[in-house]
């Protein structure tokens, strides 16, 4: 089944307003708490269409939740795929639109390189231009942290995003076909759409130092990035703006500030790209040298008082090094700075910050097809506020709180959506203490991780003082693990380096379509968790999944459509007993213990074990 997580500005997603009435679609009964639980996730400038949804004379794919399969990944595990000449999907827009952000996957090249092709644009019945295509930016194969070689196997990351701005607006009711015209590259799989009237160019600020005017030439290969430097160190001087005018220039390495505002006519119009693409506080790790880049030296200190405002950085990362710094955004970017309203995609993260810093604020951004996390928060940064943002098909956790070392503390991640994880989580939190997770929309991860996780792991400094889960909801999220080769909940919990003492609360939180359990406790004990106001509407295992004891207390827990058993456990009669039951709950007193058993959906979408491919 398909959920929209998002709405147009001013119309935050009321996600779960029209769960209701979809999940009785698909057969799983509700409650009114579910069917009036308030508004969550991004409110973004877009509507998405799911392309399974429109008319089309092609190929629809799915339901179907296997991991590596092109259904599997796609937005509802549904696409279209288009196969040969004359072969389309056409939308018909519910709201005027000047542009077109299209999700879709074409096949890779033998040799890994990628290819490169071309789909037509009709709009009522006229052939308007054609969308330039790519996989060099998807398809990665080999187990982690993957690679560009075919022959390792296990293909997986199909999909990319290409967007065209038109010259006209179009109003509501226009068709808009994606259709294969001659020369057109085949087979060509379309996921989604999304469909924005997007706001003409900004002007210059009258006290603004433009980019153009130290040396930057747009829409040529030559290296910008000293022009940056250059405006960037007279601003700061002069106590002016930084301007990136309409144009696309090329960095060829990154542009560090701090204490300056840099501002752009808009993502759609003023775009960062080249090898190195990226603005970095002070703090910027040192990066390994690639068969690319000869590596840089760490950035010492930490930035303050920073703005970035209306650009897009697009880079060109189409490999997974984890020790280069091939990310979007990074450094130490603290003391008030504003990471705002920005489109980044094509870099290794969108975000990777390294503290220690305090006060930091990044929301409205879209953050899409990263090779791996969409925003990591990483060790001893505080005070930051996470909030909608709209993410969507990363390489590894959405957005991620990593305290290792020092303790990440008193940060929050809120009306954020988060769709499509490649790998692991669409929100983690790895150790540190008093952090909040609020408001949020995730969905449809694809391995190795669930939509909500809270973790002793990855050397973190364990979790303290109070972890808050309030009204966030999960779609479909929770995947069969292929190392585990069982199944991973929806909402988990893991004591893997130390057994979880600080306190968690987990509030108002709906569970929807889950994959397999909606609620996992595995490795070390978890104590001193409370749950309350859970609901958990359909699931293709169980409720709880117990691979360790929790302690803590549980009231108004209630499950409705669970596919095998309410409880997993193995671990004796006692397995639950330190969940204090206050209760409310219902819908998950049957028990199960034996061999992992296959999904059961209303839709029955059953996923496969994981073969290569």
């Amino acid at each position: 089944m398909s959920l929209r997580v998002f709405t147009l500005p001013g119309k935050r997603s009321a996600a779960l307003a029209a769960v209701s009435a979809l999940l009785l679609t698909a057969g799983f009964a509700t409650t009114p708490a579910a069917a009036a639980a308030p508004e969550r996730g991004a409110s973004v400038p877009f509507v998405e269409q799911e392309a399974e949804n429109a008319a089309t004379n092609a190929t629809v794919l799915g339901p179907d939740r296997t991991a590596r399969t092109l259904a599997g990944e796609a937005s509802g595990r549904k696409a279209v795929t288009l196969a040969g000449p004359g072969q389309y999907v056409e939308f018909t827009l519910t709201v005027a639109a000047n542009s077109l952000d299209v999700r879709y996957s074409i096949p890779d090249n033998a040799q890994g390189t990628g290819t490169d092709g071309t789909l037509s644009v009709h709009i009522d019945g006229k052939d308007v231009r054609d969308l330039d295509l790519t996989s060099r930016y998807a398809w990665y194969y080999g187990s982690y942290p993957f690679t560009n070689d075919p022959a390792q196997g296990k293909g997986h990351h199909f999909y990319d995003e290409t967007r065209a701005l038109f010259d006209t607006s179009y109003p509501v009711g226009t068709k808009i076909r994606l259709q294969v015209d001659a020369g057109d590259v085949t087979p060509v799989t379309v996921d989604l759409a999304d469909f924005e009237q997007v706001a003409p160019a900004a002007e210059q600020p009258a006290d603004a130092l433009a980019v153009t005017d130290f040396g930057a030439t747009a829409g040529d290969t030559t290296d910008d990035a000293n022009a940056f430097d250059d405006a960037v160190a007279a601003a700061r001087e002069q106590g002016r703006e930084v301007w990136i005018p309409t144009g696309t220039f090329t960095l060829g390495h990154h542009v560090t500030v701090d204490q300056v505002t840099v501002r752009g006519a808009g993502p759609w119009y003023s775009v960062l790209t080249g090898p190195r693409a990226g603005i970095f506080g002070k703090g910027e790790p040192a990066s390994c040298s690639t068969p690319t880049y000869p590596g840089n030296a760490a950035v010492p200190g930490s930035s303050t008082g920073v703005t970035l405002s209306g650009f897009a950085i697009i880079g060109q990362v189409d490999a997974r090094v984890d020790c280069d710094q091939a990310n979007g955004i990074g450094g130490a970017l603290g003391g008030g700075s504003v990471v705002e309203n920005l489109w980044i995609q094509h870099t290794k993260v969108g975000l990777w910050l390294d503290g220690p810093f305090d006060g930091l604020t990044v929301r409205g951004n879209r953050i899409l097809d990263q090779t791996a996390d969409g925003l990591n928060l990483h060790q001893g940064i505080s005070d930051v506020l996470v909030t909608n943002n709209f993410l969507r098909n990363t390489g590894d956790d959405g957005l991620a709180m990593w305290s290792e070392k020092d303790a990440d503390h008193d940060n929050t991640f809120s009306f954020n959506t988060v769709l499509l994880p490649i790998l692991a989580n669409n929100i983690a939190i790895y150790g540190g203490r008093d952090n909040t997770v609020s408001d949020n929309v995730v969905a449809d991860n694809q391995d190795q991780g669930g939509g909500l996780h809270v973790a002793n792991r990855f050397t973190a400094v364990p979790l303290a003082g109070t972890t808050t889960l309030a009204r966030n909801t999960a779609i479909r999220t929770g995947v069969l693990d292929s190392n585990w080769q069982f199944g991973v909940g929806a909402l988990w919990f893991d004591g893997r380096d130390s057994a979880i003492t600080g306190r968690i609360e987990v509030t108002d939180t709906d569970l929807l379509d889950n994959n397999y359990e909606a609620i996992q406790f595995i490795d070390g004990a978890t104590n001193d968790v409370h749950f309350d106001g859970v609901r958990i509407t359909g699931a293709g295992t169980f409720a709880w999944q117990l691979q360790s004891k929790p302690s803590g207390s549980v009231s108004g827990v209630v499950a409705t459509g669970v596919g095998r058993a309410g409880l997993y456990n193995c671990l004796g009669p006692d397995a639950l007993s330190g969940l204090a039951d206050e209760g409310g709950n219902s819908g998950w007193t049957s028990t199960y213990c034996g061999e992992w058993p296959e999904p059961v959906y209303a839709e029955q979408t059953q996923p496969r074990k994981i073969t290569e491919r």
